[in-house]
């Protein structure tokens, strides 16, 4: 082979290199057990490569192919075969004893060719392996990486390389032999633009790229993804009607449109800060719940709202004691200049008292489960579901009181005890102050059962019928999905921001964490 020239030897010396390096990423790399199926398969293939560049080297093939005489009558029936679009390919192999397969480009095909038979999925050779395996008692499908019939993009997606995509949507942890090992799978939400590399012509100085900023979320386009539970259809069907433009010309101030609750998106749409807003909201949940119901039960019968951004400042800080001015020496620093952020903390101070301090507290409980700090999107994905679906619920039922309250105020200085037996009727039956915890089947507006659901809809029509608002002309009651979308406009219109919608309650564990959760069995 030395004596060969370096041309003829590139493809071998390429074939030979990639094999080597995938034993070496076999021995040393951590893997997902399907990235190492998929490279166990490439590694073998780059030596059946250089096993049959040797071997077409050694048996001098190339002048076997270059003859012009009879077709051999030796056929070469241990080779898999081939096939290709090149004619003179085709007829090199067949007179070489080379099983091999003609196929022609479906644009060379004229309006005379007749074609007796067209395949449109390709059929596997039985003699390959494609049984599933049993992983953990979880039933895992064999990672098919190309499919459909011979073309020249199934030969380009043949000859691709391995991206080992997967492992970056794994945790990592050092095994027992301090090698990396995945432990857990990342959850992913979808709807989410991809960071923008562009630099922003007003920055100054130089920005890593590891601080590139989150692009702004789009708060009317919903979230979706294996952390955040199911819409209810209906209600998700009704947001996309909303004309996101049309405002009402007295908006009400801050407290009333304000959210009661921090946004669920905003709790998960950074990944970044996701296990901290999550760890930090489970912390100050009861006391928010608490402020809110004595709010609904107070003289303004509002229950107080402020703005995502201070609900962000708020949930996703670390404030710090320096942070935090006592009372006693608020005037003399309020002398000094302080920055924004800081007087809004010191606002936020003054709602809501203390924020969590990560320092000290360590764990929070979600009804008896402990979970420790920076674990929370660890364990499986129905952890995090649960509490978004709970956020949700009490967005959403505070939300109806307050705008009940704010469109209908005569209706609640003459029967106030009337408007809570409809805003009851619209949360199932249940406590319109109060949300039930993890429930075990949908209820009100999203009950199954069909009778229960149209009273649900049938109270939120009577209760909207106080508003007087022109939304509600020609709106069926018995139509859920008008319902929905007049109840929407209304709230976007008033209120200057899209409203927080039910969930479906979550259903179905993937067990796919690094710490279980309600696991059966």
């Amino acid at each position: 082979m030395r004596d060969r020239p370096s041309e003829e030897c590139r493809d071998l010396e390429f074939a030979v290199t990639k094999m080597r390096q995938g034993v070496m990423r076999l021995l040393y790399n951590p893997y997902t057990f399907k990235e190492m199926v998929l490279d166990v398969a490439q590694t073998q293939r780059y030596y059946l490569d250089a096993l049959a560049m040797c071997e077409f080297a050694e048996e001098d093939w190339a002048t076997r192919l270059s003859r012009l005489g009879p077709v051999s009558k030796h056929l070469y029936d241990d080779r898999l075969g081939a096939w290709s679009t090149d004619p003179s390919t085709v007829q090199s192999l067949y007179h070489a004893g080379i099983p091999v397969y003609y196929v022609r480009p479906i644009h060379s095909l004229t309006g005379e060719d007749g074609v007796p038979q067209v395949l449109t999925k390709a059929v596997r050779d039985g003699s390959v392996d494609t049984r599933d395996w049993d992983e953990c008692g979880v039933l895992m499908s064999f990672p098919t990486r190309f499919a459909g019939p011979p073309s020249e993009s199934l030969h380009q997606a043949l000859s691709e390389e391995n991206r080992y995509r997967d492992l970056e949507e794994y945790f990592l942890e050092l095994n027992g032999d301090r090698a990396l090992t995945p432990v857990g799978m990342k959850s992913t939400l979808v709807n989410v633009p991809p960071y923008s590399q562009k630099r922003s012509k007003r920055s100054k100085g130089i920005r890593s790229a590891t601080q590139i900023p989150m692009p702004a979320r789009d708060k009317w386009i919903e979230l979706k993804g294996d952390l955040i539970p199911l819409s209810e259809p209906t209600w998700a069907l009704a947001l996309l009607s909303v004309d996101r433009s049309v405002r009402s010309p007295t908006a009400p101030p801050k407290p009333v449109s304000g959210y009661r609750f921090p946004d669920p998106g905003m709790l998960i749409y950074s990944e970044g800060r996701r296990d901290r807003n999550i760890f930090n909201w489970l912390a100050i949940r009861q006391a928010t719940i608490r402020r809110a119901s004595n709010d609904a039960a107070s003289s303004h019968a509002v229950p107080l709202g402020i703005s995502n951004e201070l609900w962000r400042l708020y949930i996703s800080s670390d404030f710090s004691e320096d942070a935090w001015v006592p009372p006693t020496v608020r005037g003399a620093a309020s002398s000094r200049p302080r920055s924004d952020n800081i007087s809004r903390r010191q606002l936020l101070v003054d709602i809501f008292g203390r924020p969590p301090d990560s320092q000290h507290l360590r764990h929070v409980e979600w009804h008896g489960f402990v979970v420790e700090w920076g674990k929370i999107t660890m364990h499986d994905n129905m952890l995090v579901r649960e509490i978004l679906w709970d956020l949700h619920q009490w967005s959403f039922q505070y939300d109806l009181i307050a705008i009940d309250r704010y469109l209908a105020p005569g209706t609640w200085a003459r029967a106030s005890s009337s408007r809570y037996i409809l805003l009851d009727a619209v949360c199932g039956g249940y406590s319109c102050l109060a949300v039930v915890p993890r429930p075990d089947s949908n209820f009100g507006m999203a009950s199954t059962d069909e009778d229960a659901r149209h009273a649900a809809y049938g109270a939120l029509k009577t209760l909207m019928e106080s508003w007087e608002v022109s939304e509600l002309v020609s709106v069926d009651a018995n139509d859920e999905l008008q319902v929905a979308s007049a109840y929407c406009k209304i709230f976007a219109k008033t209120f200057g921001r899209p409203p927080i919608l039910p969930k479906l309650i979550p259903k179905g564990n993937d067990c796919s964490g690094v710490y279980p959760y309600r696991r059966s069995g």
